[in-house]
């Protein structure tokens, strides 16, 4: 593994990209996935939430997040409701809450539709925080980083 240079001897590792998420979680990166279809808030979103300890990955409609989240499972998703394409993003939603693997993402829904029923329909198919557009941009870091502190085990 080491190898002789100069006398000393050094151990080089090297990550291909996806960076393991083991790995990541070591070092207490966190993995986000922003799930928007306006390229204009996907991205004033992405900027917004860049952080040292945090891989922000960004999709524009739910199927491409499905392939996402297949390759790289996150920490947490933030998922607009209405999406086109064939999945919207309660599909999504109950996509992943059917699946054992993703057990422990957490998902923040942020909507447009903010009425209760719309509220109603995203905690049943597993939301874990709902968050009306337009919002405060404090009130979703916040809701973020509240939900990347609780453990599986306490929801």
């Amino acid at each position: 593994m080491g190898r002789q240079q100069g006398g000393s001897r050094y151990v080089g590792l090297l990550f291909s990209a996806p960076f393991p998420r083991r790995i990541g979680r070591m070092f207490g990166v966190k993995n986000i996935l922003i799930v928007e279809d306006q390229a204009d808030v996907l991205k004033l979103l992405g900027v917004a939430l860049q952080h040292p300890e945090r891989k922000i990955r960004q999709s524009l409609s739910a199927d491409q997040a499905w392939l996402l989240v297949q390759e790289e499972a996150p920490d947490v998703i933030l998922l607009d409701i209405m999406m086109p394409g064939e999945l919207d993003g309660l599909d999504l939603l109950q996509r992943l809450r059917a699946d054992q693997r993703f057990d422990n993402v957490r998902v923040v829904v942020i909507s447009a539709r903010a009425q209760q029923r719309d509220r109603i329909a995203a905690i049943h198919a597993g939301a874990d925080a709902f968050i009306a557009k337009p919002f405060r941009l404090n009130e979703l870091k916040r809701c973020i980083d509240r939900l990347l502190t609780i453990k599986p085990s306490e929801v």
